[in-house]
């Protein structure tokens, strides 16, 4: 019946011209798949639609309503797909008020544009200028929907109809090229997917494959309380769950050195425990006698030397706090330091260094110094420095982030900073001598970087663009004139994706790899990919558009889809991929 509702509906709008078709001036359009990314894809009466090339579900009450031959859109959702299709620019939001219940307010912030729509009125006020609109908004079962042609114009937006699909975005697409209708009936199947996401209860959450066993953890609920449970999965057999003490948390759960490291509270007291991958038993590494899970979350474990570090967060994120512990086997965690929000640390002999955020501000001041050995914290930097926040300028204003990268080499210390006290300053590599307590500044803005074979590689804050400088600031060059993210090094060679939109928001890209010998960039990836994993026989990548699925790219260079399915969760491990899908249950790894 909808596929039915669905044809009577396309030809229609073919006929009324409602939805617009193949322009004169095809030379200056794109095909689908050349701005498939910038784009949102739906189908009338389809649940699934694709999002800046990622296929995913519409979201309960986001349905397109067909009446007297139009499409109409509920009022959140236009906003949505307003803000989502072409290049992000700024958000939309929508604004429904009681005290005037037939009226609707579309603003962009970003644009300085508002758009104000009244049911049953073809008058719209685009910055209180009007405007007519061929068609009006209505209330259907009482609920506001707005003529999707006529508000997605007003909003900047471009319509296509392409046999059954409906393409929203920044510009008209070509109809007719041959590339075009090559990627058309795969958009179209993937959108008449009719499954549904995984319940809640029946999701699985991977840990790490060792050998030919799966490791992962399931939750449930008795009461108010969560439970989570631990299961192994060996190639070929049925699922057994690994008996273990107390109750376990696994969400922060982290694989180092052949050990599953893990929260669990035994006995009403926490403690650190280790499970042995390869012996399968269960050992107490150090008991935590101040915090407990329902008291916040874990950040971090992590192995620095010979040494355990936790990381503990106690309340939320605005109020609270944080407190860095070092395991100390059998007996209780030591206490090392205290902060707001802890963005990254690192030691050097006796001395541990970090740098914390404040959700409330006062970013200037935030490194300190920990002495291991007495336990006394200083300050440690240029007084009035902002270390590990990157701090940019634009025509938006000031843009705030985070880096939790620090290096300390040779005795000097690397990482992110800026002059709080200076609005013009941006955050910069700094290299600060750990006996003297001075800093040099190394490159110009950068927003990330790396230290890698004696060489500072960063992101440039302006451009994008990758860049190198020695370790005293002199040789800086670029390397990469494309506005690169998700960066990652080999022995001789740098990994990066890059997408075509060129808006803020950057979602998925193509896959890179520079080759630092050779000064040159070499394209990997056939399709722009979500994310992507550097193993020890190839390359893996997830992939959500059209050919969507879980690719390796093999020595030759060829892209082989190992898997043909909407991947959910993903992690590498020595031992191969492991995987969770999006629509359905179970755990599942290839190599």
């Amino acid at each position: 019946m909808r596929k039915t509702a669905g044809l009577m509906l396309a030809c229609a709008l073919c006929v009324s011209g409602t939805i617009s078709a193949h322009a004169a001036d095809i030379g200056k359009k794109k095909s689908l798949n050349e701005v498939f990314d910038q784009m949102v894809i739906a189908a009338y009466g389809q649940n699934k639609m694709f999002t800046n090339g990622e296929k995913g579900d519409f979201s309960e009450g986001f349905d397109l309503v067909q009446h007297d031959g139009h499409l109409f859109v509920p009022i959140r959702m236009m906003a949505t797909l307003a803000t989502r299709a072409g290049q992000y620019h700024g958000n939309w939001d929508a604004v429904w008020q009681s005290q005037a219940p037939n009226d609707v307010l579309l603003y962009n912030t970003n644009l300085h544009k508002t758009v104000k729509l009244t049911v049953d009125s073809k008058t719209m006020l685009i910055n209180n200028k009007p405007q007519t609109m061929d068609v009006a908004p209505q209330k259907i079962n009482g609920s506001i929907v707005l003529p999707l042609r006529s508000a997605s114009e007003a909003l900047d937006k471009k319509i296509d109809w392409l046999d059954g699909l409906i393409l929203i975005g920044d510009e008209n697409v070509d109809l007719q090229s041959a590339e075009t209708l090559a990627v058309k009936d795969k958009v179209k199947a993937e959108l008449t997917d009719k499954r549904t996401r995984v319940e809640y209860e029946n999701v699985v959450y991977p840990l790490t494959k060792y050998g030919s066993a799966v490791y992962y953890f399931k939750r449930s609920f008795k009461g108010n309380s969560e439970i989570q449970s631990l299961f192994r999965k060996t190639d070929g057999q049925q699922e057994t769950q690994v008996k273990l003490q107390g109750n376990p948390r696994f969400d922060a759960a982290k694989v180092i050195d052949h050990k599953l490291y893990y929260i669990s509270v035994v006995n009403d007291k926490t403690e650190l425990d280790a499970l042995d991958l390869d012996s399968r038993t269960v050992k107490k590494v150090t008991s935590i006698d101040e915090w407990k899970p329902e008291n916040g979350w874990v950040s971090d474990i992590r192995k620095i030397d010979n040494d355990l570090y936790l990381n503990l967060h106690s309340g939320d994120l605005t109020m609270g706090s944080e407190t860095l512990y070092k395991a100390v086997q059998g007996a209780a965690a030591l206490k090392v330091a205290d902060g707001r929000s802890f963005i990254g640390y690192a030691k050097s002999g006796q001395y541990l260094y970090n740098t914390d955020f404040s959700p409330l501000g006062g970013f200037a001041d935030n490194l300190s110094r920990t002495d291991l050995k007495t336990g006394k914290s200083e300050a440690f930097g240029e007084e009035g420095f902002s270390y590990g926040i990157t701090r940019s300028l634009s025509d938006a204003g000031l843009g705030f982030g985070a880096s939790e990268k620090m290096y300390i080499q040779d005795g000097y210390l690397y990482t992110l900073g800026y002059k709080d006290s200076d609005p013009k300053d941006v955050s910069a590599v700094y290299k600060l001598d750990l006996a003297k307590g001075t800093q040099v500044k190394l490159t110009t803005a950068a927003y990330d970087f790396w230290l890698v074979n004696n060489r500072v590689y960063y992101l440039d804050s302006v451009t994008g663009y990758v860049q190198t400088a020695g370790l005293d600031g002199s040789g800086t060059k670029t390397l990469i004139a494309q506005k690169a993210t998700n960066i990652r090094f080999d022995k001789n060679g740098i990994y990066y994706t890059v997408n075509a939109n060129s808006g803020d928001n950057i979602m998925q890209g193509t896959v890179y790899r520079y080759d630092l010998a050779k000064a040159a960039a070499v394209k990997l990836s056939d399709r722009p990919v979500r994310s992507y994993y550097l193993g020890t026989t190839g390359v893996y990548y997830l992939s959500d558009g059209y050919d969507l699925g879980l690719y390796k790219i093999d020595a030759a260079g060829r892209n082989v889809r190992l898997v043909h399915d909407s991947i959910d969760a993903a992690l590498w491990t020595d031992a191969g991929m492991v995987f969770t899908k999006k629509y359905q249950t179970g755990i599942f790894s290839v190599q």
